[in-house]
């Protein structure tokens, strides 16, 4: 078994929980814990119990390191271009928190440099991995649902001063949008379920609270590229808990969260419940980080793309930042963006 070394670049709240998710398969080791404040590194070092790991302050003595061959992009989301190109130069795979890029320049920069480098990536759209989310394609799989013509997702998140990375995120130049901040989550559902590309875009924005320096709260409905419509919502001023609803809708069913209803069930009369894990909590400790990890590990073993790479993980972005463009010009927007 083909052992890989790990560095995980940034040293905030989610930092910790990709150590752990590394640690868990034993086809990975982390080498270092960097960040720009030594400080910083070395608690993440000492939260998951890594007295071993090299702790660095200089991402290009990381990427020079002969015994790491992946890069785990855990800074503010302003930084994640220049890493990541820094990492496929350097040959490294990357794993990359969400999201990607802010702007589309800097994403398909990303894009070009990763293809170049023939390295794997993956996009840190976790929730891909809970099992409500593998409920759901099964159900797809089997036809419980037939052809799902409109999906609906929802992210309600309240963000405020109690949130980890709370005083950054919340500044135009390193949170930008509600949907790009953290609302991505739901865009990218809404794509993996669809299984299609968003082709155009129509957003609306207002400002729920005072907490952030661009509209907390943001709606957008969307087109896909094989006929299906969707609705995705993006809410960070909410004041009470968290909640990640998801709805399909399809010629032979209907699928809200784990209920479903479908008609290749005969004399159903009434949703049936599936008892699994939900995605119902912001904290990162919830999230199935092991699972992202391990598929990262496959992709590099099988040399085969993620299904949330970086360059599938382009329309993701898009819809993003064509729902802030129809928000601030009150028009529809065509992807993908010029």
């Amino acid at each position: 078994m083909k052992q890989y070394g790990v560095a995980v670049h940034g040293a905030g709240w989610v930092a910790a929980e990709h150590v752990r998710a590394f640690d868990a398969d034993p086809r990975s080791q982390v080498i270092t814990i960097s960040s720009r404040r030594e400080s910083s590194a070395a608690r993440v070092a000492k939260m998951t119990n890594h007295s071993e790991a090299v702790i660095e302050t200089d991402l290009s003595r990381v990427l020079d390191r002969e015994d790491v061959q992946i890069l785990v992009v855990c800074t503010p989301h302003d930084l994640h271009p220049a890493n990541t190109i820094a990492a496929a130069r350097a040959g490294k795979h990357v794993l990359i928190e969400k999201p990607a890029a802010l702007d589309t320049s800097s994403l398909r920069r990303m894009r070009e440099e990763v293809a170049k480098a023939g390295v794997k990536s993956v996009v840190s759209f976790v929730l891909r991995w809970n099992p409500l989310f593998d409920v759901i394609k099964a159900q797809q799989a089997n036809g419980a649902l037939g052809h799902v013509y409109m999906t609906e997702v929802d992210y309600v998140h309240g963000v405020g001063p109690w949130y980890g990375q709370y005083e950054w995120c919340r500044t135009l130049a390193q949170g930008r949008s509600s949907f790009l901040n953290a609302g991505c989550h739901a865009v990218d559902a809404l794509r993996y379920f669809t299984e299609s590309d968003v082709v155009e875009v129509s957003a609306y924005t207002v400002a729920g609270s005072d907490r952030f320096e661009y509209p907390g709260t943001a709606v957008m409905i969307c087109k896909f590229e094989n006929g299906s419509i969707g609705k995705a919502l993006s809410n960070l001023d909410d004041r009470a808990p968290y909640k990640f609803r998801i709805s399909l809708y399809g010629d032979r069913g209907t699928m809200l969260d784990n209920r479903i209803h479908s008609q290749t069930v005969p004399g159903q009369t009434d949703y049936a419940e599936i008892p699994t894990i939900l995605p119902d909590s912001g904290d990162v400790s919830h999230h199935p980080f092991r699972g992202e990890a391990s598929h990262l590990l496959d992709c590099i073993d099988t040399n085969e793309e993620s299904h949330v790479s970086l360059g599938n993980s382009v329309n993701t972005h898009e819809v993003c930042i064509a729902a802030d463009i129809s928000a601030a010009e009150g028009r529809p927007v065509s992807l993908p963006l010029p």
